[in-house]
């Protein structure tokens, strides 16, 4: 994490700590743990028609959680918000992960605490809504283990609000990955067979200078396991290069016409831009 975001995380952390004996008693669930951490269901208040609220995860020291996609190994997030009441959508946004040595292995995710934040839309912004998550996460150190719970938040209707909550949902809403940019997006797939038979994506994308990592990780269509990227090259032609081999995609799946997410970061900073790729 570069200077920049340690700062703001510092500083909103500290300012949700000294107002947090004013949590109101609807703000947060009771907190659910196992070895490697705990997590609980976080609500701040509605904002044009919109509630803030979160899973927020906290981790023991040497422990990691994953991302939507972990990686070579692992078990991804499972949120379940279907049995919520007076509410019309619930969109769940993804920090953006880092790549984690574990083992032989790299996975993606957080060594540090994480919130996934949800927007959610009420039906009646007016109406008590009620958030029943049912989540499973992955906690990982030398072994890795699953914590599942059930959890209920009851949030009063418009008007209410919780500044503390709040500002712990945004410390992480600011790692949300944005739209494409001029000079941050992918600006070239192709797909090459190398002598054995074995294929793989070459991606070329422009990625400003920043005070971190560049990479790049890609959510393939559902039955596709493919590993994570490799950078091969920067700067070239003002570009960055990556390699996505297509070891693990199905025999009977077609490269053309697939649907790929691709996530681009320049340290704490990143866009995300869905493909669909072309022969």
């Amino acid at each position: 994490m570069n200077d920049k975001f340690k700062n703001f995380f510092a500083l909103t952390t500290l300012v949700a700590a000294l107002l947090s004996p004013v949590l109101a008693a609807a703000a947060v669930s009771e907190w659910q743990e196992a070895e490697g951490g705990r997590m609980r269901l976080v609500a701040a208040g509605q904002k044009d028609g919109v509630l803030k609220a979160g899973l927020e995860i906290e981790l023991d020291d040497g422990w990691k959680t994953y991302w939507k996609v972990p990686g070579d190994t692992g078990l991804p997030p499972d949120l379940d918000n279907s049995a919520s009441e007076n509410v019309a959508k619930i969109e769940t946004l993804w920090p953006v992960p880092h790549r984690i040595k574990a083992g032989g292995t790299e996975i993606l995710g957080y060594k540090e605490g994480i919130i996934f934040p949800f927007l959610v839309t009420p039906k009646d912004s007016q109406q008590p809504v009620t958030l029943n998550l049912a989540a499973q996460i992955g906690l990982c150190a030398e072994l890795c283990v699953p914590l599942y719970a059930e959890m209920t938040l009851d949030f009063p209707g418009a008007g209410s609000h919780d500044l503390a909550t709040e500002l712990l949902i945004d410390r992480d809403m600011a790692l949300v990955p944005s739209g494409p940019r001029e000079d941050f997006r992918i600006d070239d797939i192709h797909e090459e067979t190398a002598a054995d038979g074995s294929r793989r994506l070459l991606i070329a994308a422009q990625i400003p200078d920043g005070y971190g990592k560049k990479d790049l990780f890609v959510e393939a269509p559902e039955g596709w396991y493919l590993p994570l990227t490799s950078h091969m090259e920067n700067n070239v032609d003002g570009r960055e290069l990556f390699s996505l081999s297509l070891e693990g995609m199905p025999k009977d799946a077609k490269t053309e016409g697939a649907r790929l997410t691709f996530t681009l970061t320049n340290g704490d900073d990143a866009v995300v831009e869905t493909k669909i790729l072309q022969e």
